[in-house]
């Protein structure tokens, strides 16, 4: 198993299509990034902004899937938004798919950085998709990856606290004593977010065993 971290330059956000979301971004002042969930093309992150952003302008982007102003906090304003990039081939996602963990973006003002964990060959095909929609991602590291020590630790915060909240509330008993919805009430997420950090904790953990 290998780990590739790599890095794309903020100019290239617009052969992937998704200038206009980083814009608005910048505009509102981003203040933290977070990815809760990768999806090939696309992601849904939490972003925390100094000010609202242009709403009507987020709404006016057909890439962006959904969109919810989680809260105001002491600092500004906690986005969670959904996005496909409108540029990148499906090809890409299929590529990602084979990829283990999340992609772990890192947003600067100039570049954002990921790191691709998977077989050799899968990793760079994951790179050559991308040199192939345009997109040239600076190969920053190149080395081993033997895992971490526990099963759980395989997993980011977020999916770690999901997947904790599902097992304490009875999601995996037999038969289901919660679901998605009232576990997505419980930690004040959308249930489709949930849904997503359980399905990509469970392969994360199952991949350390089947694999």
């Amino acid at each position: 198993m290998r780990e590739a971290n790599v890095s794309v330059s903020s100019t290239e956000f617009e052969a992937m299509g998704i200038e206009e979301l980083m814009a608005l971004g910048r505009e509102a002042g981003i203040r933290d990034f977070e990815e809760l969930a990768c999806r090939g093309t696309g992601a849904i992150v939490q972003v925390e902004v100094e000010t609202r952003y242009d709403e009507d302008q987020l709404t006016a982007l057909e890439y962006v899937d959904q969109w919810e102003h989680v809260s105001e906090t002491e600092h500004g304003h906690l986005y969670v938004i959904a996005f496909t990039a409108p540029e990148l081939p499906e090809s890409l996602a299929e590529e990602a798919d084979e990829l283990i963990g999340t992609c772990d973006p890192e947003l600067g003002e100039r570049e954002a950085t990921m790191s691709l964990v998977g077989p050799q060959e899968t990793i760079s095909s994951t790179i050559r998709e991308y040199e192939t929609a345009g997109v040239s991602p600076d190969l920053d590291k190149l080395g081993s990856y033997d895992g971490r020590s526990q099963p759980l630790d395989e997993l980011t915060d977020r999916q770690q606290e999901v997947i904790q909240t599902a097992y304490d509330k009875g999601f995996y008993e037999v038969p289901r004593e919660v679901t998605t919805e009232e576990i997505a009430v419980e930690l004040e997420l959308d249930p489709s977010t949930v849904a997503e950090h359980l399905q990509r904790a469970e392969r994360n953990i199952l991949s350390q065993f089947l694999s």
